[in-house]
């Protein structure tokens, strides 16, 4: 009988174990966002810092900083929110190497070309 309790105790052991091991993250891709971008948005220089965790900053040329937030959706839609702007804008996204381009389906919104530098 204890041998049995033993057996059944190691076993579920294992088994927890192993659950925990497949569970335990393979670290995947994470975050493509993260990262600091460099670029243009209509011809003025731009910085997008996203932080990996949902936070992002931005500043342009002219020193004008701004902080927000974002959302990735999906593998091409970001959803971004930024203090300044009235409410949160979908982009579709590509990267392609160290190049990041964002764009809106919502007229008049900017579009940006950013290169990775950080």
């Amino acid at each position: 009988m204890i041998k049995r309790r033993i057996a059944l105790v190691l076993l579920s052991m294992i088994l927890l174990l192993s659950l925990l091991a497949a569970c335990g993250g393979g670290g995947g891709g994470g975050d493509a966002l993260k990262g600091t971008w460099e670029g243009n948005r209509d011809s003025i220089g731009i910085t997008f810092k996203f932080d990996g965790k949902g936070g992002c900053d931005t500043e342009d040329e002219y020193g004008i900083k701004d902080t927000g937030t974002y959302t990735i959706a999906d593998d091409s839609t970001v959803k971004i929110k930024m203090s300044y702007w009235d409410n949160e804008i979908v982009y579709n996204y590509h990267i392609a190497g160290d190049k990041l381009v964002m764009d809106s389906d919502e007229p008049l919104r900017p579009s940006y070309e950013l290169t990775k530098t950080k």
